[in-house]
């Protein structure tokens, strides 16, 4: 009887052990659950109060230009004070950027083998495809072309458009394109129908990838702008770039920046049609605004 009742009492406080060590496992998943909410709910506050300093940002910019008739200006980085808040605007004339509506076969392979990453023949099969997408015929061409049945046979979720772009996302859809090689080369892209990619307003970043000269951009702004072209337009690139800007460039890319606590930087993007619009809520048109979202990532920290 008395080795029973060990027995049974032993038995009793391993249970009781086991029980509050699952309690204690409770209890500790549910304060990281708990602390988990509480930090999504304190980004997601610092994320509203940033995209409010952004989105005044853009307003400021975009009335900024249009009073001072700086439509068609050149790329550049201008800081905005704003309270407690340094708010930083990257100003981007769509005629700086690589239209694939009209961009020459060479500029496309440039662009997906340099920025991209791609081999050259990989390059030259996907500027094949971008072009058969576009095109309004159904006969594949250059290397590697892609048509209906070329996309139905690999049972790709879409067509080719047979069309021009105008929603430049619409690039996902071409056979071939992935997701992470699209967000690479997407800050390089513009709708402007200029088959060259102007000096002025050609951002550091874009020059240096196309030329393969890390810094090179970065040197050019900050040259007189009559020795640009002299630059540009003697080396192995000169064929992707115009030495002076189309006239138009009513057309902006409006980047936003600010650095909220934790050193953490939070980015707004937005285009802006700066043609006069009569009667309507702004004096410009916005064509479309992102998300506000955190750049979190070192390559694409910003440092102004």
């Amino acid at each position: 009887m008395k080795r029973s009742k060990h027995g049974s009492r032993g038995a009793a406080l391993i249970l009781v052990l086991w029980l509050v060590a699952s309690l204690s496992l409770v209890v500790m998943a549910s304060s990281r659950g708990i602390r988990q909410q509480t930090q999504r709910a304190a980004l997601d506050l610092e994320r509203l109060r940033a995209e409010s300093v952004l989105d005044a940002a853009i307003q400021l910019t975009a009335q900024r230009m249009m009073s001072e008739k700086t439509a068609d200006s050149w790329y550049r980085i201008q800081r905005l004070p704003m309270g407690s808040n340094d708010i930083w605007v990257e100003v981007t004339p769509s005629g700086g950027l690589v239209d694939v509506n009209v961009a020459s076969e060479a500029l496309l392979q440039a662009l997906f083998q340099r920025a991209g990453g791609l081999s050259s023949g990989e390059a030259a099969i996907l500027t094949s495809r971008v072009r058969d997408f576009i095109d309004p015929d159904d006969t594949p061409g250059g290397v590697g072309g892609a048509e209906a049945a070329q996309y139905r046979a690999a049972g790709w979720p879409s067509l080719p458009r047979n069309g021009a772009l105008d929603d430049l996302s619409e690039l996902r859809s071409v056979l071939g394109m992935t997701s992470e090689l699209y967000e690479i080369i997407a800050p390089h892209l513009g709708i402007n129908g200029q088959q060259r990619i102007e000096i002025d307003s050609a951002p550091p970043a874009l020059i240096d990838v196309l030329t393969g000269q890390p810094g090179l951009g970065a040197r050019i702004h900050n040259s007189p702008p009559e020795t640009r072209a002299g630059v540009l337009l003697t080396g192995a690139a000169a064929e992707f770039f115009s030495p002076a800007r189309a006239g138009g460039g009513l057309t902006v890319r409006l980047n936003a920046f600010v650095r909220a606590e934790g050193d953490r930087w939070w980015q707004r993007e937005a285009w802006i049609d700066l043609s006069e619009r009569p009667g309507g809520l702004t004096p410009w048109t916005t064509l479309s605004l992102e998300p506000t979202r955190r750049l979190n990532k070192p390559e694409q920290e910003f440092k102004p």
